[in-house]
């Protein structure tokens, strides 16, 4: 490969194909002005699915008429590759015409040439003006000299491009501007001298341009890479956190378990062992009673009045004793009831917080029917859901439901007239649940929830003070039904 210093500005990657990552083979140009080889072009369209994607810019190109061999040549790096590759060579630089050591070179045809074919060459006419340095004089131009000289001819003329066409914005030799460019046809004509001073001119402004937006995107890109590791800090932080909130709540929940099991456990035991006793001196008396209630039968139907009465005294004494001394009815005060928490006291002693902003209760509703009551005072809202024994949410078809609210600072406060009653609308019904229209803040008021199914009434009465705190009946209390 050739080195950096070869050519003054060009470095040895412009030699290399993008995607093969070697030196281009017949290297062809889009309209991107990305180059490629033509053998790398057709692995990838073959790949993309028959589509001409630049594989730098992504921009999609056309594909020519007879295939991706009817792209443009890239003769720019076709000419720096030939050179390249002469410079590049090990041995003694050979006669282009009969391949022995070269003696001489023409700069117009840019050819080397033995002592023979040099002489074969000066004979020529139309060559006979050229001009040949010995190899001598050939080794003292820089190759950056060399590259300069290089002339690159029309494919169509044979002839160097010595002009541009500032129209068709092309080089041109001088057949091209006798035949298809012009000066009659209006094309305009200038030197390739003139055109480049031009052309650099716009290419210094573009390339100052690009610098100042490079050193721009740079800055953006190594932003959004600090703001990126941030995020990842940022989640990877928050990941160990919450997973370790939910390890210690987990933790509490598991202690509250434990402890509850225990307590159970507990309290079952004892339980069972008073019961187990109630149930022993039941059966002592059961077999007492039953005995005594033999026996004494047996006095009553025997046919010797006498020899029953002979025992009667006995009998009548023990029966009498029995009677008061045994008593195993009545309620078992020694049990102890089982101490069951709200599942809100759970989660508050499992540290999760649970403010008096918020207020889910679950009533008892029709036969294998429960309804949910939502309430919260941040953003005023009262949902109602229905749900069967295993919390699904059911709907039912004809149930009617009703809400009401009435202010508590009224003068007859305690009438049950409809008229101090302000109807509630229902808004949101959607399958099994039921959102209340409350507008404004639920405070120094009552609120009453009916579910009319068929003929049953169900109610539930919530109470607001001025601060907005409610109250309402116990947690297991049901809906009170109205028939």
């Amino acid at each position: 490969m050739a080195s950096k210093d070869l050519i003054e500005g060009i470095e040895a990657a412009a030699l290399e194909c993008p995607l093969c990552m070697h030196r281009f083979t017949s290297p062809k140009i889009l309209k991107c002005v990305h180059s490629f080889c033509l053998e790398c072009l057709e692995a990838w369209v073959k790949k993309s699915n028959g589509v001409l994607s630049c594989p730098t810019c992504r921009e999609v190109c056309q594909i020519p008429e007879g295939g991706l061999q009817n792209l443009k040549n890239n003769i720019f790096i076709s000419g720096l590759l030939d050179y390249v590759t002469t410079l590049e060579q090990k041995t003694a630089p050979t006669c282009s015409l009969c391949s022995t050591v070269a003696c001489f070179f023409c700069q117009d045809c840019d050819e080397l040439y033995c002592t023979p074919c040099k002489t074969t060459h000066a004979k020529m006419k139309i060559l006979k003006h050229h001009c040949i340095i010995t190899m001598k004089e050939y080794a003292a131009i820089t190759p950056v000299e060399r590259f300069a000289s290089k002339p690159v001819l029309c494919s169509e003329h044979n002839m160097p491009f010595h002009f541009y066409c500032d129209s068709c914005k092309i080089p041109v030799c001088v057949g091209c501007t006798l035949i298809e460019h012009s000066k009659s046809d209006g094309h305009n004509i200038v030197k390739i001298k003139t055109a480049f001073e031009s052309f650099s001119a716009l290419s210094k402004n573009f390339i100052g341009e690009a610098d100042k937006k490079l050193i721009s995107f740079r800055e953006f890109t190594n932003q959004l890479k600090k703001k990126k590791a941030l995020e990842i800090s940022t989640y990877k932080k928050w990941e160990v956190k919450i997973t370790d909130e939910a390890n210690k709540a987990q933790q509490l929940i598991d202690q509250y378990k434990k402890e509850q099991l225990q307590d159970l456990e507990s309290t079952h035991q004892h339980n069972l062992k008073l019961l187990n006793a109630h149930e022993s001196d039941a059966e002592l008396a059961i077999a007492k009673f039953s005995s005594m209630r033999e026996t004494t039968n047996s006095l009553l139907i025997s046919p010797n009045h006498v020899m029953a009465l002979m025992s009667s005294s006995a009998v009548s004494k023990r029966m009498d004793d029995l009677s008061k001394h045994i008593d195993i009815t009545g309620d078992f005060k020694n049990t102890r009831e089982h101490n069951y928490n709200h599942r809100f006291e759970v989660a508050l002693k499992a540290g999760i917080d649970i403010s008096k902003s918020r207020l889910i209760i679950i009533y008892k509703h029709p036969p294998s029917m429960r309804v949910l009551l939502q309430y919260t005072n941040v953003l005023p809202k009262i949902l109602i859901k229905t749900r069967n024994e295993v919390g699904e949410d059911v709907y039912i078809k004809d149930l009617k439901m009703i809400c009401r609210r009435r202010t508590n600072e009224t003068k007859d406060s305690k009438s049950n007239d409809d008229k101090t009653w302000m109807l509630l609308d229902i808004i949101n019904q959607q399958y099994g649940c039921y959102q209340v229209d409350i507008r404004i803040p639920l405070k120094s008021c009552t609120l009453t929830c009916e579910l009319i199914n068929g003929p049953d009434k169900y109610i539930k009465t919530m109470t607001f003070d001025s601060s907005g705190n409610y109250s309402f009946p116990q947690l297991e209390s049901d809906f009170e039904c109205i028939k």
